[in-house]
């Protein structure tokens, strides 16, 4: 019911307009005319009569019933779609209640700058997407900054209400993402996760099998806590080669898009140049429009010197902020061209060709511009550039590629990764197209192996993907030693190669080697070359002195001693011919420490450090530890460890050499068995160390700096074994 206020005079003017409509209607004025007296005066109802009618007319009205507003102005179609990928989190923003998001990033969550005093990641492209969802569901409230002891203002305004809170947590590699999320993202209780990873992991070159791996197991991790995912892809890089430059962070961002479609999770591109920007008018032909379209792109990120990650400026990240609300909501809007029955087929000494379906999805007419980018170690040779489709037109595209770097073909699922950048009228989008390599790929089933003795297998194994029978015959050269054979497979058969390669059996020879193992296979005609190179270090232990290699192949004098005993570990460097000097910053040198402390068992299996850095100036004194990430032993660890207790200290010796102490207490490495004299319990080390403009290290391989799989292994004995650690680059 209405309340008397209203209902009054509101119900007085229907009474008046009920009895204007009686009036229009009486009969017209040509009806017979009564002979009849005149009626009076028509007299118009009193108060009393207004208000009977007004209350008679109200009861006869049906009751309301009001609707709660559940989802606010979602339509029935971005309902379902909440429904499918993030029905947790749909229910507690349409109850307003507050919701956590984990930001799991790298560099990509660099470049906003916001107003002073004002933490910049609320104008970052994950703070604009918290903002959205605010605004789609809360009345009042917004977003606040969960980063624990920092001094800036977490919002960017007072407004009280419903929060959805973001915590920012860095990985710089999708390798100790799982860790990272484990110990630091858990900290708090967290709702989703958005995992915004590829970049830095595509600048380094992490092959795709280590991607995939690393976000199996980052899913893993989210989903035993039962979180939802939402994965951002990384975006381009825009550096001289462009075309190479561009195709970097593509490969990463092919594989997290295929491993989201499997798992049904959100997948939104960040690097979808379709809809961040559009290409400039005036341009024709590929000469001029791949230019002025990389010319436009580059305007969206902060410019950097040419090693460095370029991230997105302020514009860009509300851009990016946009461009995932979008995805969230809807999903992405599609483009007037499809690719389908996409191949790659060798071809013979080196060359390689792709051939896929273009087609026109408009009803009119397209022409389109196909520029093949280049990915590592494989290099385009011709195609046609131009291509012209009638309205609903398909029309067979062929690439040709010669193979200039094999250490690049497909390490573990036979799968070529051929980015193409696609441009129709103002739009562009790089295609990632993946598909097996016909007719046969090379799978290296072991990529790590540690404590080897004698020899070393790799479990090579020969897939056919030529849809027919196959018959190979197979030649390897390793250390001089050559291995030959013969396979034959049935249609989608594989054959594992019986090969052992020898290792190094005399104590005199080389710590750390890298050498190249060759492998042709030659089957029906097509000759093809799987060569990679493969290091292998030798198990160093307690009290040996070991030389430290330096970055530019030049001779290192540098060297590195490892002690224990029931407290603490200690390494020293010797830093001889090592002339330190402070730059500009009064930093005289850096040392990054990775140290896996996981227990026997499972310092075998895939695992995260995360480097101990180590800085001070270069006269003698203190050294100073940054804070430690929970997980800097390895996956499992999850403490929080005081970097005071960590000594490091730069020394000079009376004849004039420098020393650089490093002391652990034993207490931190907590899951290790720490059985010294036994050659079986091991630390995965390395150590790299930046000064008087050279760079030195342990071992060094292509993965990344914080992955296992990577380091060197300690015994905790003075008479450590010949035992090598082995790795496929």
């Amino acid at each position: 019911m209405f309340s008397n206020r209203k209902t009054y005079p509101i119900l007085g003017a229907l009474a008046l307009l009920g009895m204007t409509g009686v009036r229009a209607q009486a009969p017209s004025a040509q009806a017979p005319v009564s002979s009849a007296p005149a009626p009076a005066a028509e007299k118009l109802p009193d108060l009393p009569a207004l208000q009977a009618a007004a209350l008679a007319i109200e009861v006869k009205l049906p009751s309301q019933v009001v609707q709660p507003q559940t989802y606010f102005d979602l339509s029935s179609v971005q309902r379902e779609r909440w429904r499918k990928f993030l029905p947790q989190t749909l229910l507690k923003l349409t109850r307003r209640e507050r919701v956590q998001i984990v930001v799991l990033g790298d560099a990509i969550l660099d470049g906003a700058q916001g107003v002073a005093g004002v933490d910049p990641l609320l104008k970052s492209f994950a703070g604009e997407f918290a903002s959205k969802l605010a605004a789609q569901f809360y009345y009042t409230g917004g977003v606040r900054v969960v980063r624990p002891g920092d001094k800036l203002r977490a919002k960017e305004s007072m407004v009280l209400g419903p929060e959805i809170l973001i915590q920012p947590v860095r990985a710089s590699s999708i390798i100790s993402a799982a860790s990272a999320l484990a110990t630091v993202g858990f900290q708090g209780q967290p709702d989703l996760v958005l995992v915004a990873q590829g970049l830095e992991d595509g600048l380094a070159g992490v092959p795709a099998a280590d991607v995939a791996a690393a976000f199996r197991s980052l899913l893993d991790t989210a989903r035993g806590r039962r979180l939802e995912v939402i994965v951002a892809g990384p975006i381009p890089q825009a550096a001289d080669p462009e075309e190479a430059s561009l195709a970097l962070t593509r490969g990463p961002a092919s594989v997290l898009r295929e491993a989201c479609k499997k798992a049904e999770i959100i997948f939104s591109d960040l690097g979808d140049l379709s809809r961040l920007l559009e290409t400039p008018p005036g341009a024709t032909g590929p000469d001029q429009v791949f230019p002025a379209l990389v010319q436009a792109y580059q305007g969206l990120l902060n410019p950097v010197p040419a090693d460095k990650v370029a991230t997105p400026t302020t514009a860009t990240h509300a851009a990016l902020g946009r461009l995932l609300f979008q995805d969230v909501m809807q999903g992405a809007p599609t483009v007037p061209w499809q690719i389908s029955a996409a191949k790659a087929t060798l071809t013979g000494q080196g060359g390689l060709m792709l051939e896929f379906t273009l087609a026109n999805t408009r009803s009119e007419a397209l022409a389109l511009t196909l520029l093949p980018l280049v990915p590592a170690g494989i290099d385009p040779k011709d195609t046609n550039p131009e291509v012209k489709l009638a309205a609903g037109a398909k029309q067979t595209v062929k690439v040709n590629y010669a193979i200039t770097d094999t250490g690049f073909l497909p390490l573990t699922d036979g799968e070529m990764w051929l980015p193409v950048l696609v441009i129709a009228g103002n739009l562009s989008r790089i295609e990632d197209i993946v598909v097996p390599l016909q007719p046969l790929s090379l799978t290296w089933n072991v990529r790590a192996a540690f404590n080897q003795e004698k020899e070393f297998a790799p479990e090579l194994e020969i897939e056919n993907s030529s849809g027919a029978s196959l018959s190979a015959k197979w030649e390897s050269n390793w250390g001089g030693k050559s291995q030959e054979g013969s396979i034959s497979l049935e249609a989608s058969g594989s054959e594992v190669l019986k090969l052992a390669l020898p290792l190094p059996t005399e104590g005199k020879t080389p710590r750390r080697q890298v050498l190249p193992l060759k492998l042709t296979v030659n089957s029906g005609g097509v000759k093809q070359v799987f060569d990679r190179n493969l290091e292998i270090t030798r198990n160093m232990g307690l009290k040996e002195t070991v030389p430290m290699s330096a970055a530019d192949g030049q001779e290192s004098a540098v060297t590195l001693r490892a002690d224990a005993d029931s407290l603490k570990l200690f390494l020293t460097l010797d830093l001889s011919g090592v002339s330190l000097a402070d730059d500009s910053s009064g930093k005289g040198f850096e040392l990054l420490l990775n140290l896996d402390a996981r227990s026997y068992g499972e310092r075998l299996m895939p695992g995260a450090t995360a480097a101990l850095r180590i800085t001070g100036k270069a006269a003698d004194g203190e050294a100073m530890v940054d804070p430690i990430a929970p997980w800097a032993f390895g996956s499992g660890y999850a403490a929080v460890f005081e970097a005071k207790e960590i000594q490091a200290s730069l020394s000079s010796a009376a004849g004039g050499g420098r020393r650089l102490t490093i002391a652990l207490p034993k207490s931190y490495l907590y899951r290790h068995e720490w059985a010294l004299g036994n050659d079986n319990s091991q630390v995965g080390l390395n150590v790299r160390l930046s000064g008087g403009g050279r760079d030195y290290f342990l071992t060094r391989s292509s993965r990344q700096g914080d992955d296992a799989e990577s380091l060197s292994v300690l015994e905790l004995t003075d008479k450590p074994t010949q035992r090598w650690t082995v790795r496929v680059e």
